[in-house]
């Protein structure tokens, strides 16, 4: 149980490292670009493209950094009508179909990044191996995967020390 949330913080400590590091890349790339583009009158042509490739990695991660602190949405009628006796298992169904739905979309960008046709892509601007940049998906929901099954058996494990001390 320790060992589970202490590799649950290490890879969500990655994740924010990740994101810091493509949020300064963001920041820089544009910044770079105005500059560029109205200073010294000579625009960069891959600036926005490395903007928009940041942007979508971060917003991959920050979706998977969300659903470990238990930050995403919901609703929460059904589980708010429940006893509160069987509001864990209710909760542990939420947590088993996110974590179906999480696994599958791994699945489908796993097969989608490994076709033909995605291998020879380049970007536009840049001219470098849009693989690179599709890599968010699968990495993001890899670390989903892994933060839904740590909170399943997080929830589980407390659940239980719970129950064993009333």
């Amino acid at each position: 149980m320790k060992i589970v949330k202490k590799i649950n913080n290490i890879v969500f400590s990655i994740e924010k490292l990740l994101a810091i590091l493509l949020a300064i890349g963001l920041l820089v790339s544009l910044a770079a670009g105005v500059f560029f583009r109205y200073v010294l009158k000579s625009p960069l042509f891959w600036s926005d493209e490395l903007a928009i490739f940041c942007l979508i990695w971060i917003t991959f991660i920050g979706g998977s950094l969300s659903l470990k602190e238990k930050a995403s949405p919901s609703i929460t009628i059904l589980t708010d009508l429940v006893p509160i006796k069987y509001k864990k298992y209710v909760q542990a169904l939420s947590h088993i179909i996110l974590l179906v739905f999480v696994a599958y979309i791994l699945y489908l960008a796993i097969v989608w990044i490994s076709m033909p046709s995605i291998l020879v892509q380049t970007s536009t601007a840049m001219n470098i191996p849009k693989i690179y940049f599709y890599f968010s998906i699968p990495v993001s929901f890899v670390f989903s995967v892994f933060h839904v099954l740590a909170n399943i058996i997080i929830d589980f494990s407390d659940s239980e020390q719970e129950e064993s001390l009333q």
